[in-house]
């Protein structure tokens, strides 16, 4: 009863502190947003506060379909801005001459090469980002600064089997190779720890208090029963 406790109010902590997915999101400035295309992944996923840049390796195929699952009506699109293609001789276009549209499922991204890089800005949460997948190969997600995954209760990977490490102050998530349809991270912040190490000792100090006062409600109990001579087994 206790575990389950503090599970629920872990969980309503970050809920009440994560934000809405994509709060704020009001798309990315084309000219002013530069991606790395230097990258050694087949994708990479740069994460910040509310979105997330994402540049994206092609190989013989023109079109992409990018989507965020949801319980009730499935697969949604995507909101993109700052769409970008390089060419492989390093020539960089922008919406111009990549065509982004969309379905009732899919955002769909049509490209002027059937080899190259894509790259984008879309929204992510405060503190989850869902990752879409329509290329085989190589991901890697970098989270914001002072964010992690390591506590379970705290953070939740999907697929599992990445590696973790961390470089500049900033975790990276590795999958050798994935060919599935979304990767989910929720993360959390550094401070959330604390708070989190306070909601267990709150929800201790509530299962001592609590026992302490079935405890005495049975010892007067038994005191009454006693006093009025009733028999006490």
């Amino acid at each position: 009863m206790r575990r389950r406790l503090v599970a629920v109010l872990a969980v309503a902590l970050l809920a009440v502190t994560a934000g809405c997915a994509g709060m704020g999101f009001s798309g990315a400035d084309t000219e002013e947003v530069s991606y790395d295309w230097n990258t050694s992944a087949t994708v990479s996923v740069d994460v910040a506060t509310g979105s997330y840049q994402a540049v994206y390796r092609v190989n013989n195929t023109t079109e992409l379909s990018f989507s965020m699952p949801t319980e009730l009506t499935g697969d949604q699109p995507i909101s993109l801005s700052a769409v970008k293609f390089q060419y492989p001789n390093g020539t960089v276009v922008n919406e111009s001459v990549v065509d982004v549209s969309e379905t009732r499922s899919a955002t769909v991204v049509s490209l002027p090469n059937d080899t190259g890089q894509v790259a984008f800005t879309a929204p992510a949460g405060q503190r989850t980002v869902t990752v879409s997948t329509p290329v085989d190969g190589s991901y890697e997600v970098v989270l914001p600064g002072g964010m992690d995954v390591v506590i379970p209760v705290l953070g939740h990977v999907d697929p599992g089997g990445y590696e973790r490490s961390v470089e500049d102050g900033r975790v990276h998530l590795s999958w050798e190779s994935y060919d599935g349809g979304h990767i989910e991270v929720n993360y959390y912040y550094q401070q959330d720890v604390y708070i989190f190490a306070g909601v267990i000792v709150l929800a201790a100090l509530i299962g001592v208090a609590g026992a302490f006062y079935l405890r005495n409600q049975v010892r007067r109990l038994r005191q009454y029963r006693e006093d009025a001579g009733l028999d006490v087994e």
